[in-house]
C-alpha cells in the first residue's frame, strides 16, 4: 500500500485555516484541530502518539454533517500540547470537500461568527510582494493585538477587501500585476473605502512618487530600511487612535 502523505502541514505553499474543531483520533481519543490545510492539521491533545505513527482522524467540516474519516501520519509531537499530522491516501472527493471548505472559511473568525461579532480589534491589510516582509511585520502586529491579512499585489488586495474591509493598509509600491500607485487610484475612486487609512511602507521611493501618492490622502510614508517591526506597530497604533 502506498503510504505517501498527501502534503506536509509545514508546506508554506498550503493555506492554513485557523479554527477550533472537534477531532476524534482512532475512534477513542478526543482532541481539537487548531489549524488545518489541504495536507494536514495540528491537533491539541495531551495523549502522545509516536512520530511517524499512522492514525485515523475523524471530524465534521460543518455542524450536523457526517464525520469524515481520514488516515494520517504523525509528523511531529509537542509533548503535553499536541501533534502535527499529514493526511495519507485521501480520496479525491474528500480532498475537494476539504479544499472548498478552506476556501469558504479562510477569512472566518477561528472561534466562529459569534466571536467575530464581538471582536473589536483593528484590521490591518499588508500589501507587499515580499513574503519575508509580510511575515516579519505581520508577526509583530499580531502581537500588538491587530487582526492582520495579507496580499502580494494590488489585485489580491482588492479581492481581500471585497471580503473584509480593513481599518488600515500597509502598502508597498513595487509589485507585479498591480503596483501600489495604481491600487491607490482604484481604492480612492471607490467611496466605500474613503475612510480606510493608508500607510506606504516601501524600500525605495522617488520624489515624483511621493508627490503622486500624497495626493491620494495617505497617512504616512515609512522606509523599510529604517522602520523596525516594533516601531511600525507603535506608529500604526498611534495613527488608528488619532
Amino acid at each position: 500500500m502506498d503510504n505517501k502523505p498527501g502534503g506536509g502541514i509545514n508546506d508554506r505553499k498550503q493555506v492554513r485555516l485557523f479554527l477550533k474543531k472537534d477531532v476524534l483520533i482512532n475512534t477513542t481519543v478526543k482532541g481539537y484541530a487548531l489549524d488545518m490545510s489541504e495536507g494536514g492539521m495540528f491537533i491539541y491533545t495531551h495523549i502522545p502518539f509516536p512520530k511517524d505513527k499512522f492514525i485515523e482522524v475523524q471530524f465534521a467540516l460543518k455542524p450536523g454533517e457526517a464525520l469524515l474519516s481520514v488516515k494520517a501520519q504523525v509528523r511531529f509531537l509537542q509533548p503535553g500540547v499536541g501533534l502535527g499530522i499529514v493526511f495519507v491516501n485521501m480520496a479525491e472527493p474528500v480532498k475537494e470537500r476539504l479544499k472548498k471548505y478552506i476556501e469558504e472559511n479562510i477569512n472566518a473568525h477561528p472561534l466562529g461568527q459569534d466571536a467575530a461579532n464581538i471582536d473589536k480589534r483593528k484590521k490591518i491589510l499588508i500589501v507587499d510582494a515580499s513574503l519575508g516582509s509580510r511575515t516579519t511585520y505581520k508577526n509583530r502586529l499580531v502581537l500588538a493585538n491587530f487582526i492582520v491579512r495579507e496580499a502580494s499585489n494590488g489585485v489580491e488586495a482588492l479581492q481581500q477587501m471585497a471580503k473584509e474591509k480593513p481599518d488600515l493598509i500597509l502598502l508597498d509600491l513595487v509589485m507585479e500585476k498591480m503596483g501600489g500607485v495604481r491600487f491607490l487610484q482604484l481604492l480612492r475612486a471607490d467611496a466605500a473605502y474613503k475612510d480606510v487609512k493608508i500607510v506606504v511602507l516601501s524600500g525605495s521611493i522617488t520624489p515624483q512618487e511621493v508627490q503622486m501618492i500624497c495626493s491620494f490622502g495617505i497617512e504616512q510614508i515609512f522606509s523599510k530600511m529604517t522602520t523596525t517591526p516594533a516601531k511600525l506597530a507603535e506608529l500604526v497604533k498611534k495613527i488608528l487612535e488619532g
